[in-house]
């Protein structure tokens, strides 16, 4: 998608920033509109603006590197034409003052930054030619890694948060056995438990992705509702299934030490009719129909199960 956009910024004191080329400028306490356009992924660059750990490439990069300057809100016109962006920066600078040079070195524009007194001005402007605010386009996005117990999730989870980590791209953690150590200290996964349970966790995740975090599920999710359910109200949601046939689930789980506030021996426990309600032995574990990812858990590594899901949302976020 490509566009136009604007970002509303508040500058909290006086500051003086070296805006690369065009050496250090001064900005006054204030609210000031930045203009831009993207000839595609116009969602994408408005994400970047947002981050607080990029490279400086662009002069606005730069005036947001200051602790002092934060971006309050931003604004987009999908489908806009690039003229457009120096047509509605002429608009602005009728009900602002422009801070010469200012993201114009490529075009014959006396600034692409405008300190605005009359906000009344501002929004009458957006509204009369059909800006909408991002706040939907930047929601975060969600995968839900899930798997019969012992196929690898929680070690999978924790790698694929350390790789996008690596790429500059933060993602919040959501585990299940870490919420039912709050919710039900002493769990007895019933049904109406193991509803509740993952009805939070998804509301948790919805809530997240909202307000721009990124999340990562750790959880079994056994019946296939739970995961329709974050379908539902996650509008970017990914189900990456751990592909790894039972008995190998039960031999890895049988051997490992650390099971990441997991029960242990939980197959074991089950064969011996101690615990009833584990999936795959006494409750079905229902399969995904059509995942966004497969992974072949079984036969790779996790760092190469991790890559291979964190690939998918590099290519269809950033």
């Amino acid at each position: 998608m490509k566009g136009i956009y604007l970002l509303l910024i508040s500058i909290s004191k006086r500051i003086r920033v070296e805006v690369g080329s065009l050496g250090t400028k001064d900005f006054r306490k204030g609210l000031y509109v930045y203009v831009g356009s993207a000839q595609k992924n116009l969602e994408n660059r408005i994400r970047r603006h947002l981050k607080s750990d990029k490279q400086k490439f662009w002069h606005i990069d730069y005036l947001l590197d200051s602790e002092d300057a934060k971006v309050l809100s931003a604004f987009y016109k999908e489908e806009a034409e690039r003229a457009f962006e120096c047509e509605f920066a002429k608009k602005l600078a009728e009900i602002g003052s422009p801070i010469s040079g200012f993201g114009s070195s490529d075009c014959k524009c006396q600034s692409h930054l405008f300190k605005i007194n009359d906000y009344e001005a501002l929004r009458k402007l957006l509204n009369g030619n059909n800006f909408k605010e991002a706040s939907a386009l930047c929601r975060g996005w969600c995968v839900w890694i899930t798997g019969l117990p012992g196929s690898g999730k929680s070690v999978i989870s924790k790698a694929l948060v350390n790789l996008l980590e690596k790429k500059g791209i933060r993602a919040q953690l959501l585990s299940s056995d870490s919420l039912r150590k709050v919710m039900t200290p002493k769990p007895k996964y019933t049904l109406d438990e193991r509803d509740a349970v993952y009805a939070t966790l998804v509301y948790i995740a919805s809530l997240l992705t909202e307000n721009g975090v990124n999340v990562v599920i750790d959880a079994t999710g056994n019946l296939r509702r739970y995961r329709e359910n974050a379908r539902a109200q996650i509008p970017k949601f990914i189900e990456a299934y751990l592909e790894c046939p039972l008995e190998i689930c039960m031999q890895r789980e049988s051997k490992r030490t650390e099971t990441h506030l997991a029960p242990k021996k939980i197959y074991e426990k089950a064969l011996k009719g101690k615990a009833p309600t584990v999936p795959g032995i006494g409750q079905p574990y229902e399969e995904p129909v059509n995942p966004e990812v497969r992974v072949d858990a079984a036969r790779l590594s996790s760092e190469e199960c991790a890559k291979k899901i964190m690939m998918f949302i590099v290519k269809h976020y950033y």
